[in-house]
């Protein structure tokens, strides 16, 4: 535990800070990769949360954003929070932050990507299985397909 150690893993912590927003366990999971200090590393990390620099608060509103940008559900985004090992009240916080109504992304998702009616019995269940793996509830996927006639 010298001091080149912490300066590379300080370094590492900027760096990847620098691209993006991480969770604590990701940076833990990365520095770990690179045969770093575990016991060092989780040291630096906590010591760049208390001063700022890194917040699971900021990476989870940071992430739930983007997801949704790209079309994801609130159970898909939730889950993809909780492997990242960030807690359940501030993915709470971040949904909350996000003012998201489900309900019409899941309908927008669907007709952009659905541009003809559904034909028959086959092709109306994988489109809502396309709508489940995306990260919508039932309820969201049925008022997705109900919606068909309203284009």
């Amino acid at each position: 535990m010298t001091e080149a150690d912490k300066k590379i893993i300080r370094e590492c912590l900027t760096n990847l800070l620098s691209r993006r927003e991480h969770s604590q366990s990701e940076l833990l999971m990365k520095l770990q990769a690179r045969d770093l200090d575990p016991r060092l590393s989780r040291q630096l990390v906590e010591e760049f949360a208390e001063r700022g620099w890194q917040s699971d608060a900021r990476f989870a509103a940071s992430f739930a954003r983007q997801r949704f940008a790209k079309g994801q559900g609130e159970m898909r985004i939730r889950a993809e929070l909780r492997q990242r090992q960030v807690t359940d009240n501030l993915i709470e916080l971040a949904l909350v932050e996000l003012e998201a109504d489900w309900f019409e992304a899941a309908k927008a998702l669907y007709q952009r990507k659905y541009t003809k009616p559904v034909t028959d019995f086959r092709e109306r269940q994988k489109r809502a299985r396309h709508l489940q793996y995306k990260g919508f509830t039932q309820e969201q996927i049925r008022y997705a397909m109900s919606r068909e006639t309203d284009r």
